[in-house]
C-alpha cells in the first residue's frame, strides 16, 4: 500500500509523526522513465526529501545536476546518516537543529553551535544548509565564507498544528530561489508561507495559496 504518516498532535500544535514507507519505499532499479529525465533538464529547481530510498534521491540530484538545475534537499523523513555522495549533490541542505545534530555528530543547543555544525557539513560539499529552528526562525550558512543571515520567525496570533510547516518552509525557499529572490528575500518569502501554514490544521490543507503569501508580504 501507499506510504502513510500518522500524526500525534498536542496541545501546543507540536507534533509527532510515525512513517510507515509502504510503497514509497519501492522503487525500480532505474527510477525513472526516459519522460523523466527530460523533465528534470526543463525543471528550474529540483527540492528531494528523504521518505523515499536514497538511491532515488542520488538519482534524481544527479540528473538535476548533469542539467544545471539546482538540488534542495529537505533533511527530514528518515534518521539514517546522509552518504556524502548525496551531500556533494546537494546546493542546499536544509535540517532541523536536530537533524543536523544527527548529521554531523555535533551539539546545536546555542546558536554559534548551530553555524559551527553548518559549517561543518558544508565541507561536504553543499553550496548552502538552511536550518529551521521552528519558532526562533531559520538561519541560511551560505556559500564560501559568506556571514549566516538570520530570519526571524513571524509571530502568528495561535499555532494550530505545526505539521508540513517544515515542508511548506523548504518548498517556499526553493520556489523564492527559483524566482531568482535574493538570500534574505528568499527567506522571508518560506518563513512568511511556513506562518500560514502553522495556522491551519492538517497537512496538505495547511499549505497556502500563493495569493495569500503574497499579500503577507506587501503588508509587512
Amino acid at each position: 500500500s501507499s506510504g502513510q504518516a500518522y500524526i500525534f498532535l498536542q496541545e501546543s500544535g507540536e507534533n509527532s509523526i510515525v512513517i510507515v514507507g509502504g510503497s514509497n519505499q519501492q522503487w525500480p532499479e532505474d527510477p525513472f522513465s526516459p519522460e523523466v529525465h527530460k523533465a528534470f533538464s526543463e525543471g528550474s529547481m529540483c527540492l528531494l526529501q528523504r521518505e523515499i530510498p536514497e538511491r532515488v534521491n542520488v538519482c534524481a540530484a544527479q540528473l538535476a545536476k548533469s542539467a544545471g538545475v539546482p538540488v534542495i534537499l529537505d533533511a527530514g523523513g528518515e534518521d539514517a546518516p546522509l552518504s556524502d555522495e548525496l551531500i556533494a549533490l546537494c546546493t542546499c541542505i536544509s535540517p532541523n537543529e536536530t537533524e543536523l545534530s544527527r548529521l554531523t555528530g555535533l551539539p546545536t543547543a546555542t546558536d554559534d553551535e548551530v553555524v559551527a555544525a553548518a559549517r561543518a557539513l558544508k565541507t561536504k560539499g553543499v553550496d548552502q544548509v538552511l536550518v529551521k529552528l521552528g519558532s526562533r526562525g531559520c538561519v541560511l550558512i551560505g556559500r564560501g565564507d559568506a556571514e549566516p543571515i538570520w530570519q526571524p520567525a513571524v509571530k502568528v496570533p495561535k499555532v494550530v498544528d505545526t505539521t508540513g510547516a517544515g515542508d511548506c518552509f523548504t518548498a517556499g525557499y526553493a520556489v523564492a530561489c527559483a524566482e531568482g529572490l535574493p538570500s534574505e528575500q528568499a527567506l522571508k518569502f518560506a518563513t512568511v508561507a511556513a506562518s500560514l501554514a502553522i495556522q491551519t490544521k492538517g497537512a496538505m490543507n495547511s499549505l497556502p495559496a500563493r495569493e495569500a503569501v503574497d499579500s503577507m508580504l506587501t503588508a509587512a
